[in-house]
């Protein structure tokens, strides 16, 4: 066992690294949250520079690795973007059941799942979960509830080439009554208490589901924090829970939505092209707000870039991506 030192947010935290564990996984079990969302290598959160000690694979020529791939092999010193103190997640496996399955859209699900009687599992706004079926690897998906509603979960599920969970959806080889087995909660995704700056979120399809867990949850909370959010999709039909947006705009005055549409013509209020553009047209500098952002690698990659080039400082930018079979990972 080798001893890990990581240093960021003005704070250093010392914890220990078990052979065959990663770096982001032994901080995590210490109590230590670092930025990180898909945990397969592909998303890049939690890339961290390695200030010295031995780490495989090697870090990449500018000093920096993936810690969700990155093993110690001495004792390390690492410099991740952020570092917050937080109690460890007690995960636990559950049998799930279906209780339903809705169609908002042709190619997005929305599933409802019920815990067994008694059995409430305590999970932070944006978090997500981690599906097991047989013979494959885990699935991973957002709670799109709040987490007052913690004896159960909903999931938005878009049908995707090679979803090996939303194909069996679309067949009805799972439907409703049939049990799963989740383990939660995972990441660390979540809003940050920071009433003096607002938030500014972004999503992108289905990205929409924990952003959706977080509004719930802080909205009515935090009525002096202004919240924005900013939803992109190719066309209408990507934006599938207006009825629900629509409710918080009634709601909450310390709200506002703007809709983007991609591909087809914007609907009345809504604007044309790229989600993250919309934001940086109204806020062409961003130093003073705080961005969560959810979507597909290639959004949360753009946004993060054109952000930070925008003034937004790079630990107030959280992020969750949505990685799916076609982007490559394992």
């Amino acid at each position: 066992m080798v001893t890990c030192t990581a240093q960021a947010s003005g704070r250093t935290a010392t914890f220990e690294v078990p052979a065959e564990v990663t770096i982001l996984d032994a901080a995590l079990a210490a109590g230590w949250e670092i930025p990180y969302s898909c945990r397969k290598g592909t998303c890049e959160t939690c890339r961290a520079g390695i200030v010295s000690g031995e780490v495989s694979p090697a870090p990449d020529a500018d000093g920096s690795a993936l810690l969700c791939r990155t093993y110690a092999h001495t004792d390390v010193t690492i410099a991740p973007l952020r570092l917050e103190s937080a109690q460890p997640d007690e995960r636990r496996m559950v049998e799930a059941r279906v209780y339903r399955v809705r169609w908002p859209a042709d190619d997005v699900a929305m599933i409802d799942l019920r815990f067994p009687a008694g059995t409430r599992v305590p999970f932070q706004a944006g978090q997500y979960l981690q599906m097991w079926m047989p013979d494959a690897a885990p699935r991973s998906f957002s709670m799109a509830n709040p987490p007052r509603q913690s004896d159960g979960v909903q999931l938005h599920v878009r049908i995707v080439p090679g979803g090996l969970f939303g194909e069996k959806v679309k067949n009805e080889t799972i439907k409703a009554g049939d049990t799963l087995e989740i383990e939660l909660p995972f990441g660390d995704f979540r809003l940050r208490d920071a009433p003096e700056r607002p938030a500014v979120m972004v999503a992108g399809g289905t990205g929409f589901a924990p952003i959706q867990s977080i509004l719930e949850h802080a909205l009515a909370k935090q009525k002096d924090r202004e919240f924005v959010l900013y939803w992109g999709g190719r066309n209408q039909a990507g934006l599938y829970a207006l009825d629900q947006v629509a409710k918080w705009q009634r709601r909450h005055p310390h709200f506002r939505f703007v809709g983007v549409i991609s591909d087809d013509p914007p609907g009345e209020g809504q604007r044309a092209g790229l989600v993250h553009e919309a934001v940086l047209a109204d806020y062409p500098d961003l130093s003073g707000v705080d961005v969560y952002a959810c979507g597909a690698p290639g959004l949360i990659h753009a946004a993060r870039r054109d952000f930070t080039a925008a003034g937004l400082p790079p630990d107030r930018f959280f992020a969750d991506t949505f990685v799916t079979p076609a982007d490559g990972a394992d």
